[in-house]
């Protein structure tokens, strides 16, 4: 099962994010005579692609190591194929909250493959991040320089967030016997882990710097995700268990992996897991040619978001 999935905003164009959901848009434009590859006219010719989600992954494996916990590092920001990040961060006394956004440099839609929420964490430039690990989720965007993807949620940067202590909050769970606790002694640990993250809430006196990342996938991958979101696909990466909400769900090819399940107040849910193999069949379109780029896998870094912390 895919971990660390995050929830993404897509950016609403004309009221079509209603249509497609959270995970892309459909944007709204007319075709012109002509276009270079990557542009937002449609092409006549088409080529037939396939969403494969483990393709995918396996174009982001290996692209970037995050650094560890207590290693000193810096980065210089950089862009992957005119795709650029940004860590925007707010502070408070104390702690701070970030979000991360991207832009493009092309005035044409660029759709493109990426994950929020990868951020790392300096103090003093010695990584601060917990190793909380990292699968790439893949998420469509679609931008232009003059509409740039919609930013991520927030995440909170307090002292009980960073490395320093986050071995000591996990410890409060790591031997907790959820299966025989009363409710009294999951309360009490509730109660445990909230005083200790007030305990914790302030971080340490030092610079902070905060740099978001995330891997960049284009080509045939982009272009495929782009043509399913405009069919109001949503949360592609998620499909193998939620294909029985989708557009997808009377699909005689899927059916055999989805079953209906009572849920304890009597109500029924379909509960799916497609093999991939089935899922990228399922998920195989003709897609224009001027939707595909001829763009490498890479990483886009962001620039430093720094801020002191007295």
């Amino acid at each position: 099962m895919h971990k660390g999935l995050m929830v993404v905003g897509a950016i609403a164009v004309a009221g079509a994010s209603a249509a497609v959901g959270w995970y892309g848009v459909k944007w709204l434009v007319q075709p012109e005579a002509s276009a270079e590859p990557g542009t937002s006219p449609v092409s006549a010719s088409t080529v037939s692609l396939s969403y494969d989600l483990d393709s995918i992954e396996e174009q982001a494996a290996g692209l970037f190591e995050p650094p560890a916990c207590g290693e000193t590092w810096t980065a210089d920001a950089a862009s992957a194929n005119g795709v650029s990040v940004a860590a925007n961060v707010d502070t408070t006394d104390g702690s701070a909250t970030a979000s991360v956004s991207f832009t493009v440099d092309s005035s044409d839609i660029t759709a493109f493959l990426a994950q929020q929420g990868q951020l790392i964490v300096t103090r003093d430039d010695v990584v601060v991040t917990p190793d909380w690990g990292s699968e790439f989720v893949p998420q469509l965007f679609m931008a232009t320089s003059e509409t740039p993807a919609a930013g991520s949620s927030t995440y909170d940067i307090t002292g009980a967030s960073l490395c320093d202590v986050a071995g000591e909050l996990s410890a409060l769970w790591d031997d907790f016997d959820w299966d025989n606790a009363t409710d009294e002694e999951i309360a009490a640990r509730y109660d445990e882990v909230a005083a200790f993250e007030d305990e914790h809430a302030t971080l340490p006196a030092g610079e902070y710097k905060v740099y978001a990342w995330s891997p960049i996938i284009q080509g045939t991958s982009a272009a495929v995700a782009r043509v399913l979101t405009e069919e109001g696909l949503t949360d592609l990466s998620l499909l193998q268990y939620t294909a029985g909400y989708s557009s997808i769900s009377d699909d005689e090819r899927i059916a055999p992996y989805c079953e209906e399940s009572e849920t304890p107040d009597g109500n029924t849910e379909k509960l799916c897991d497609v093999p991939q193999d089935v899922l990228t069949e399922v998920l195989t379109r003709d897609v224009p040619e001027s939707y595909v780029t001829d763009a490498e896998p890479t990483v886009a870094i962001s620039e430093a978001f720094s801020f002191t912390v007295e």
